[in-house]
């Protein structure tokens, strides 16, 4: 397997090449594109919670919290009680939040190589600020609308956890002295910062990278052709024709197909909205890859695919349930603004936290 990953590299290589040299203009402005993307929306409103995680997770006051989550945690999930803080990390904090505090609690001895890796399939969520901002109010123009989808991720995260936990058959081993050694508040926030800036640097390249291969495929006609495949598809599920490329772009980068979403498609779209936001997309996939790195990603995808599926069909029985149909309509992402203010809220309450956990352990000495 590992002789022939070096030729898997060459062919994609040789493929990017081939693909890239004849649409060069296309790539330029795909890159640029995704550029401008990082730097407005996403950097602003991951960097606060990715310091927030390295400061709960270095100073030892994600041990403090996983106390309160033990019954809900170990006995359900079958995982330590600090994978509590990568849990609620990645529901507040959005891609890939999650598992970057679940690769940290790894690399501190927490968590064990399996729990990491089982943990990962469900702790790495799309955030409240996406899915209410961005889908609610902007796609869907609905607050309201938001709000159900983020209560449905959340339902869909904790279901895929308990799937992925009955899946394993055997038992979690416990270790009682895994818990991190409370580093200097001092060294929590430098560590803390540099390696926020190093992964809002990986996150960066991945979205100008998947921006700029959805451009050189867009003037290839290769997304053209692909959508006409999935033309059948999109009839049985009750969704319009024009919507199949829009869904194969969200694949392969979630934000760009979500604006893509043809005005008008209604409720038929919701459940497949539901699917490519649980799913994520490749570019966050590759995202997590980096933030994760020596990790393996067979249970991310599994979890991933599984909450997405699980997400479609929460939102399939919302709809039944709910007697208006939704609009979708289609919204420039630059034109809503980032709100940073719930990282930064997010920031201070770590702080205080791993000002009661340091002092909790001086006492202790």
């Amino acid at each position: 397997m590992r002789r022939s990953l070096p030729y898997s590299a060459a062919f994609l290589a040789a493929i990017l090449f081939c693909l890239v040299v004849p649409h060069a203009a296309a790539a330029a402005r795909g890159a640029q594109e995704g550029l401008d993307v990082a730097l407005a929306t996403a950097i602003p409103a991951l960097f606060p919670f990715f310091v927030a995680s390295g400061l709960l997770i270095r100073s030892g006051a994600v041990s403090v919290v996983g106390k309160w989550c033990v019954p809900l945690i170990r006995r359900v999930y079958g995982l330590p009680g600090e994978a509590a803080g990568p849990l609620v990390l990645g529901l507040t904090g959005g891609y890939p939040i999650g598992a970057q505090a679940a690769r940290e609690l790894y690399d501190a001895g927490t968590l064990s190589r399996e729990e990491a890796e089982r943990l990962l399939g469900f702790c790495n969520n799309t955030g409240p600020a996406f899915l209410i901002g961005v889908c609610g109010a902007g796609l869907c123009g609905s607050v309201r609308t938001g709000v159900l989808l983020y209560g449905i991720h959340i339902a869909s995260a904790l279901l895929t956890g308990l799937a992925m936990t009955v899946r394993e058959s055997s038992q979690t081993i416990r270790h009682a002295n895994r818990a991190p050694k409370p580093l200097p508040f001092s060294t929590c926030l430098t560590q803390s910062v540099q390696q926020a800036g190093r992964a809002c640097l990986s996150i960066t390249a991945f979205i100008m990278l998947f921006s700029m291969l959805r451009r050189v495929l867009e003037a290839a006609g290769i997304l053209e052709h692909a959508a006409v495949l999935c033309t059948p598809l999109l009839w049985f599920l009750g969704a319009p024709a024009d919507a199949a490329q829009p869904l194969l772009v969200g694949i392969l980068e979630m934000t760009s197909g979500l604006v893509l979403l043809p005005e008008g498609a209604g409720r038929a779209l919701l459940p497949a909205m539901s699917f490519v936001v649980g799913f994520g997309g490749l570019s966050v996939l590759c995202q997590t890859a980096a933030a994760v790195n020596g990790l393996s990603l067979r249970r991310l995808f599994y979890g991933k695919v599984l909450h997405g599926l699980i997400a479609a069909a929460l939102t399939m029985i919302v709809q039944a349930i709910l007697p208006h149909p939704t609009p979708v309509f289609s919204a420039e992402l630059a034109s809503l603004p980032a709100h940073p203010a719930a990282g930064l809220l997010f920031v201070s309450i770590s702080i205080l936290c791993v000002t009661s956990s340091g002092k909790k352990h001086r006492n202790r000495l």
